[in-house]
């Protein structure tokens, strides 16, 4: 071989093998590409298998069963706002982080327990009521002054729901008037438990995942009547860990492993294969780039010969 044709193949094995090696880079990169990906399914899948849920647990009368907490389930099993449910808990409240706002989803809630919430006491019950304290009253008086005469009739102390529909003060209450079956019109005084100004409406409590973040992170709690130290009926918070005697608990959530498991499965294989088809690709080019190496160092070696050969001609 020539010189001029061995420098010719000299360089044409140069390139070649500088091709090769930014090939060998590139597959070096695609597979850590693989690796990278492998490594966030593996967190994937890690994760959906060790994550928790808050569960509810309720009595049927007959057993003990369990539900997701969600804002459903909390007004089917906590609040029996819905309608064909019965349940032995007792009922509790959502409430703001602070306690004095009642959390609801809609208007429409808002309305329903405000409704379910109200008694309504007919004019004539109070009156019968205000009528019957009066004439204890009066039998009282008379029997402490002996002015009873010999055919008195005994009247009988009224009782304390009686005593409170005569001391109320029916101005203060919204009145109603309903025309029953047989055409006539009867006057109610509503007693409301809530207005508008107890509540406050969140859009998003469908969002289960939230909904318990919500729960956990103090945004907000549950809370039932108590009576404080003055006897009044007041919303004591209750914090989730403590509800109803662990009634409310974490527990691993199994429901998403068995497609975790499948989708990391899929990945794996996928992952695997191709990299199974780079590494056979990267000892192809390693083998082809170790061959170039030799024939450089022979064409070199016929390059320093032919140069050493000419310098000797004309010396």
């Amino acid at each position: 071989m020539g010189l001029s044709a061995s420098q010719a193949r000299f360089l044409q094995l140069t390139a070649r093998r500088s091709d090769i090696e930014y090939e060998v880079q590139q597959i070096n990169f695609q597979r850590l590409q693989l690796s990278n990906k492998l490594s966030a399914a593996s967190t994937k899948y890690q994760d959906a298998t060790t994550n928790r849920k808050m569960v509810f647990s309720f009595n049927t009368g007959s057993e003990v069963q369990k539900v997701d907490l969600s804002y459903t389930n909390y007004k089917n099993y906590m609040n029996q706002q819905l309608e064909g449910l019965s349940t032995s808990q007792e009922k509790y409240y959502l409430v703001s982080s602070s306690g004095n706002k009642l959390v609801v989803g809609s208007e429409e809630e808002k309305a329903d327990l405000i409704e379910r919430n109200t008694t309504r006491t007919s004019m004539d019950s109070i009156t019968a009521a205000k009528a019957e304290v009066s004439a204890y009253e009066e039998y009282e008086r008379k029997k402490a002054n002996n002015e009873l005469g010999e055919d008195y009739t005994i009247v009988n102390k009224p009782s304390s729901e009686v005593y409170r529909l005569a001391q109320m003060d029916v101005s203060q209450y919204e009145r109603q008037v309903i025309t029953n079956d047989e055409g006539e019109e009867i006057e109610y005084v509503l007693e409301r438990k809530f207005t508008d100004k107890d509540f406050m409406i969140v859009e998003d409590l469908d969002d289960t995942e939230l909904f318990q973040k919500a729960i956990q992170d103090g945004v907000y709690y549950f809370a039932q009547y108590e009576e404080n130290d003055e006897g009044e009926k007041e919303l004591a918070r209750k914090g989730w860990e403590t509800l109803g005697g662990g009634a409310i608990v974490e527990e691993y959530d199994k429901s998403d492993d068995a497609q975790a498991e499948a989708e990391y499965q899929q990945i794996q294989d996928k992952v695997q294969s191709l990299d199974k088809k780079l590494e056979l690709k990267l000892d192809q080019l390693e083998t082809e780039r170790n061959a170039i190496t030799t024939e450089l160092e022979s064409v070199q070696k016929v390059v320093e010969d032919n140069i050493e050969s000419s310098f000797n001609t004309f010396s």
